[in-house]
């Protein structure tokens, strides 16, 4: 016996290697818990696997891929239930190509002396057979059927057709709970009370269904606390891909992905990776000073670094174009809704109460340390699927020369109005590297300590609110001034908008170059005008802004009071058009057609009981339907005093909604 792992509590939740499994990790000296979390179960009446094996007969079937050993035994254990078995051998042998993912399909084959026609490389992901495919040049124009294991591979099916492929996914059995749930609640509550060292996931479907127990029991906020202090090992990328999907990034991940591999790291680094976590997660507390929080994000709390294998994306941007947020952007297709929150990281936390009880607003934007901290703790805390870095839209305009304060219970207010022309010219042209290099400084630390698969969103005001900001000098009701400037003298209005437009797209385009990978546009006081005004006064210089950007990377334009601006909006620009309350989502999804959409839960509602949250928000998942391209958010920014649990439970009922 060694004891590598003694004295560390180790849970795992593989079902049918459960028992080999304890005994190993028992053998290291752990005190282990093998919790099952999902059996495989073939489809009863599986007419699609026979009507797919009808056209393999016939010849027109090209290529079959076998992504798993147990769907290709189960496909061919279904048709027996119809054909005698040398004659479904007899087909597969000689009426198509077979292509495999790895070891366990390829043992299937030889077992029925079925010839493979290729096989995929380590690490034995859909990517690799994408990689063949490519290079012998079979994918175009042939007709390829995919053996799909519990649940579609949307993105393997969609690249597969991109390549010029008709694809035929042929479901062969499905994935469920066990029967026996008790040894899956035993760990979901180790993780809960932080007492778990390390957890180990051997299949990509475990952390989906041990999040549906979790969402049942009313236990996802706090499994995720729980995760925050757990070391998370993966048996190899599929897994680890849907455990970053999930936000339970792993530490480790196995190479190559074998059950006896994932042991042996284990072993060599588990505890290692288990005392940096539990540090990590402790000095995170410490060094805010934070409460015990309810929930986490996986690892790199507190240092905000990433302990992983060569094969999973290093820090510093780069992995997240497929996440969902950034899927989303480009109208494709999603199995959860993706979901983040204006203001996420602001008053209504303690954690930035904390802060903000020692420096000013003006001083924590400006210091590049903290306001990565306050980005990074909120998603971190919450679980959403993006970070917006924290600053303030206004920036900008006290690098123009315009004096600016926040002051308390009255918000942002400029020393000097701009509201002639010769106001307008004095105003400075800006260089974001000497003026605003404090925003940029933040966005490259939170960009290299954020999770690669957490997209980073950089932004700025629009520029008519930050022209009504000018002008006005603070908020207003009715922005006479402004009307008055733009309808009465044009010429000043151009003039101003012009030098905004500049300062405003260098501004973005210096964000892009620091790591911000999508962008939103932020019109919040443009509500206030007719369409007619919207499309003379404001329209072509939003437009001009946008298409402005030097790197093609998704825009979320975003206003309120916009009801009349929507199709105005979508002229002006923008990948993502964000809908405020005042919207029915089902009618902003009518008048934009295919256009990706953000919205638009009224942030009020976050004041009433969660099952009222909950209930509010399915009205908008409802409404949406299968369309692609939607992000769920609020219709501006929480609200402070909203309470932090029922953000948690309406982020949580957005995760269990099926996209």
């Amino acid at each position: 016996m060694t004891d590598e792992l003694k004295n560390l509590t180790v849970v795992a939740f593989e079902s049918r290697m459960a028992l080999p499994l304890q005994r190993k990790l028992e053998g290291l000296g752990a005190v282990a818990l093998v919790a099952p979390s999902m059996k495989e179960v073939p489809l009863a009446e599986n007419s699609k696997a026979c009507a797919f094996f009808e056209e393999l007969e016939a010849g027109t079937i090209d290529l079959v891929i076998l992504l798993t050993g147990i769907a290709a035994r189960t496909f061919i254990s279904t048709l027996e239930t119809k054909y005698a078995k040398e004659r479904i051998i007899r087909v597969l042998a000689t009426k198509t190509k077979i292509v495999v993912r790895g070891p366990k399909p390829t043992a299937v084959c030889k077992m029925n002396n079925i010839p493979i026609f290729a096989t995929a490389p380590e690490p034995n992901t859909w990517r690799e057979i994408l990689t063949i495919l490519e290079e012998d040049n079979s994918l175009q124009g042939k007709r390829v059927g995919v053996l799909e294991y519990g649940i579609s591979n949307v993105q393997f099916l969609e690249e597969l057709t991109a390549r010029g492929a008709v694809v035929l996914p042929v479901p062969v059995y499905q994935w469920a709970l066990p029967d026996d749930l008790i040894p899956l609640n035993r760990a979901i509550d180790l993780i809960c009370a932080g007492e778990a060292d390390l957890a180990l996931f051997t299949s990509a479907n475990q952390a989906t269904n041990l999040m549906k127990v979790a969402i049942d029991r009313g236990l996802e906020a706090r499994l995720r606390g729980g995760f925050y202090r757990t070391a998370i090992l993966s048996i190899g990328p599929v897994c680890s891909e849907r455990l970053n999907d999930l936000q339970l990034f792993p530490s480790a991940e196995a190479s190559p992905n074998k059950l006896d591999t994932l042991v042996e790291l284990a072993a060599r680094k588990g505890r290692m990776l288990a005392e940096k976590k539990k540090k990590r997660a402790k000095g995170f507390e410490v060094r805010i000073k934070f409460p015990p929080p309810l929930r986490g994000g996986g690892e790199g709390e507190g240092g905000h670094e990433i302990t992983l294998s060569p094969t999973l994306p290093p820090q510093g941007g780069g992995g997240s174009n497929d996440s969902p947020i950034m899927r989303a952007c480009q109208l494709k297709p999603n199995k959860t809704v993706p979901i983040w929150l204006m203001r996420q990281a602001g008053r209504y936390m303690a954690e930035y109460q904390m802060i903000r009880g020692k420096v000013g607003f003006l001083e924590l934007c400006k210091n590049p340390d903290l306001a990565t901290e306050v980005t990074i703790s909120a998603v971190e805390r919450l679980g959403v699927d993006a970070a917006i870095i924290f600053s303030d839209i206004l920036l900008p305009l006290e690098a123009m020369g315009v004096p600016l304060e926040y002051r308390e219970k009255e918000g942002p207010v400029i020393g000097r109005p701009v509201r002639d022309l010769e106001s307008i010219k004095n105003l400075s042209q800006v260089d974001p590297h000497e003026s605003l290099e404090f925003v940029l400084e933040a966005i490259r630390k939170t960009r290299k300590n954020l999770y690669p698969r957490i997209p980073l969103i950089g932004f700025c005001g629009a520029p008519f609110t930050m022209a009504s900001y000018l002008i006005e000098g603070k908020g207003s009701r009715n922005y006479i001034p402004t009307k008055i400037l733009m309808r009465e003298h044009p010429s000043a209005w151009k003039t101003l908008m012009q030098k905004l437009v500049t300062v405003l797209a260098d501004f973005l385009n210096a964000q892009i170059e620091a790591g911000a990978d999508l962008l939103q546009i932020f019109d919040s006081w443009v509500g206030c005008l007719s369409p007619e005004d919207y499309a003379q006064y404001v329209l072509p210089h939003t437009k001009r802004l946008i298409s402005g950007m030097k790197k093609n990377v998704p825009i979320i334009h975003f206003g309120t009071g916009t009801a009349t601006l929507l199709e105005l909006q979508k002229k002006a620009g923008g990948h993502v058009i964000g809908v405020d309350w005042r919207v029915p989502m089902k009618d902003a999804a009518k008048r934009l057609g295919k256009t990706a959409l953000m919205g638009n839960l009224d942030p009020v509602v976050l004041f009433s009981k969660p099952d009222v949250i909950r209930r509010e928000a399915k009205k908008i998942l409802k409404a949406v339907g299968k369309k692609p391209g939607f992000i769920f958010n609020l219709g501006h920014g929480i609200l402070p005093e909203t309470p932090v649990d029922h953000v948690m439970a309406l982020i949580d009922f957005v995760h269990s909604w099926p996209a």
